[in-house]
């Protein structure tokens, strides 16, 4: 649910409030291929100790005919996008280009030790610092498995990522410590000529279609 924020950026941003606490919400809306699914068991006692899955995007930005890419790596939060992840997943862990429409939420950098490889990916033994970006996957509103729509999410319904923000613990994430020596690779639509880079599509803006929600039921 909304509250209202007395300053100049109400317009931009909106508070959450959850169970009488506030919350400035700051979201990150684009697109991407998706990698990386998993699900992660941290150390710790009760709910901390709890399983959560995991993903991460390369998201896409700049020229249309020639993108940029930035690697985020995220928590998935709420019911509805575990369940869409969860149903993309094999389609990941068989190497096949999975495109999505996102939005993110609490992105924050995180720095860690990675393995200095050579030309060749050997381990030479030697660690280098390294950052990454994390946050909070609240929606997926669109995926594509080699070019074919798998989901579309019905249009106007934003209540679900209110919720799912609503409620994360603030503080360090669990998930900080699942940096392992994965490093952004390059995902399926990412090599080779620019128009296997574009997939089709690619240039519609997130939640710009009005068709029913459908996984199971949409055009493999």
């Amino acid at each position: 649910m909304n509250k209202p924020v007395n300053s100049s950026s109400q317009s931009a941003q909106a508070a959450s409030t959850d169970a009488g606490k506030d919350f400035f919400n700051l979201h990150l809306s684009g697109i991407g291929y998706l990698s990386r699914v998993r699900w992660v068991t941290p150390n710790g006692r009760g709910r901390k100790s709890e399983p959560f899955l995991c993903c991460a995007i390369n998201a896409m930005h700049g020229s249309v005919e020639d993108p940029n890419y930035s690697y985020l790596d995220l928590r998935v939060s709420g019911e509805e996008a575990i369940a869409v992840i969860e149903q993309l997943q094999e389609a990941v862990e068989q190497d096949r280009k999975v495109f999505v429409s996102f939005k993110v939420g609490d992105i924050y950098a995180h720095s860690y030790e990675r393995t200095v490889r050579d030309d060749n990916g050997r381990n030479t033994g030697q660690k280098e610092p390294a950052a990454l970006i994390k946050g909070r996957l609240l929606l997926i509103n669109m995926a594509k498995v080699d070019d074919e729509l798998v989901y579309q999410r019905e249009d106007g319904e934003d209540q679900q990522s209110q919720s799912a923000q609503a409620g994360c613990e603030g503080g360090q994430d669990p998930a900080d410590d699942d940096t392992g020596e994965h490093e952004p690779q390059p995902r399926a639509g990412q090599r080779g000529d620019r128009a296997e880079r574009q997939p089709p599509g690619a240039n519609v803006p997130v939640r710009d279609r009005s068709a029913s929600r459908s996984y199971g039921g949409a055009r493999h």
